[in-house]
């Protein structure tokens, strides 16, 4: 009998490990490049922000910027601004010294810069949203890490 118990715990155990074995899990767990191509720049994304997120575009006089929101909520989770250089040298390393921005790289004559904000940008009546905007800022660092410039 104790026998017989053995065989069949040992062959739940392996149709178990066999079974992970054979998941697929490449989907869930690669990371996400966005890539600008018209800007030239590249970063890289965690996997757990796949389908959470949108970029919206805003441009003020010929500053350009990429804003990365929560789908749900709509919360700002940081930017990234492509700036002529003059203006940055004019402007923007001024406004290191007041917001959380700053200088991330360059290509000829374009500053590409992070801003992260400085206010609540979620409700936080509402846990759903207080959760996916928790969930996704805690990555926000490693993304400022991976931006790249494509030549």
């Amino acid at each position: 009998m104790a026998k017989l118990v053995r065989a069949v715990l040992l062959l739940f155990i392996t149709i178990q490990i066999l079974s992970a074995c054979s998941i697929d899990t490449t989907a869930t767990t690669k990371s996400i490049k966005y890539e600008n191509e018209k800007y030239k720049f590249i970063l890289t994304l965690p996997s757990k922000w796949r389908d959470n997120y949108d970029v919206v575009e805003l441009k003020h006089e010929d500053i350009m910027a990429f804003r990365f929101i929560t789908k749900v909520g709509k919360g700002e989770l940081f930017r990234v601004e492509v700036w002529p250089k003059d203006q940055w040298e004019s402007k923007g390393i001024e406004l290191t010294k007041i917001i959380h921005i700053s200088k991330i790289g360059e290509l000829g004559d374009t500053v590409y810069a992070f801003d992260t904000p400085t206010d609540v940008q979620y409700d936080p009546n509402n846990q759903k949203d207080k959760e996916q905007y928790t969930l996704l800022e805690q990555d926000v660092e490693q993304i400022k890490a991976s931006f790249e410039v494509k030549k």
